[in-house]
């Protein structure tokens, strides 16, 4: 096996991929009425690897991340990362956190807590330290006790090429960013893409998403099937107006989600079980 190499590092790459495309000052997250670029997200996510290496935060410990989806989530995710720590993705409302060395999240709810308003206040103190070194398969992140590694999330932009992403497209995910497909959705996509994601943390009723696909202007919808059953189930009167196209993780899409979404609804060809 090869050295260690700081070029695997998770967080690294996605930084170099942004400095090779030339994409520092593409919009790659909207929070709120708030835009941010691809390279404020890669500088905060240094600045909040510095603040964790400050607070103790070493290679291999877990940093419970118990927060929506917001900027200071993807800082700290990442931020976590680049030490070569193991971020732990949980529910911010789940009545129990899971067990780490220190956890990003509202006060009281880990021993060690550091809240998104600390985290911030430290990061402008800051310095960005180097990426540490990993192999590809090196423990990363981790959700629902599945370990994800360093070299894993490349495969989830490559799923999508299919249907077709482009640098102008600003992405909408109905599964929230502590759960795997969210996160990829809303994290790695955007990135890995040159698009941008919406970091939202509201409720999922089809009103509700219709109107922050509006508010924001998203062109794609990633969904799940589920919710595009309750769509067509509902029959739903909140315009969908500026989607360009939807994609349904799961079992194919009902007959009548493209009518009332008023798009091409697609759904990834799911690989074939073992024999």
């Amino acid at each position: 096996m090869p050295d260690p190499s700081p070029d695997a590092n998770l967080a690294e790459s996605l930084s170099e991929w942004t400095r090779a495309f030339g994409w520092r000052d593409r919009a790659a997250f909207l929070y709120g009425e708030d835009v941010f670029t691809q390279g404020e997200v890669h500088r905060g996510a240094g600045r909040a690897a510095g603040f964790l290496w400050a607070h103790g935060v070493r290679p291999g410990d877990r940093v419970v991340i118990g927060l929506p989806a917001s900027i200071e989530f993807v800082w700290a995710f990442l931020g976590a990362v680049r030490i070569g720590a193991i971020a732990l993705i949980a529910d911010p409302e789940a009545s129990m956190l899971p067990p780490g060395e220190v956890g990003v999240c509202a006060p009281g709810r880990h021993e060690k807590v550091i809240t998104p308003g600390e985290l911030v206040v430290g990061m402008a103190r800051a310095t960005t330290p180097p990426a540490y070194p990993v192999h590809p398969g090196t423990p990363a992140f981790a959700q629902y006790g599945e370990v994800y590694a360093h070299g894993d999330p490349e495969a989830s932009f490559l799923a999508m090429e299919p249907f077709g992403l482009r640098q102008n497209d600003v992405l909408f995910s109905v599964p929230k960013t502590y759960d795997p497909a969210g996160l990829r959705n809303t994290v790695f996509l955007p990135l890995y893409s040159g698009a941008s994601a919406v970091l939202d943390s509201g409720r999922r009723s089809i009103a509700a998403v219709a109107e922050r696909v509006r508010r924001h202007r998203a062109s794609v919808l990633l969904s799940t099937s589920a919710f595009l059953t309750r769509l067509a189930a509902e029959a739903p009167r909140e315009p969908f107006w500026p989607l360009r196209i939807a994609v349904s993780q799961g079992a194919p899409p009902p007959v009548h989600a493209e009518e009332w979404l008023g798009c091409p609804v697609f759904a990834p060809v799911q690989d074939p079980a073992p024999a």
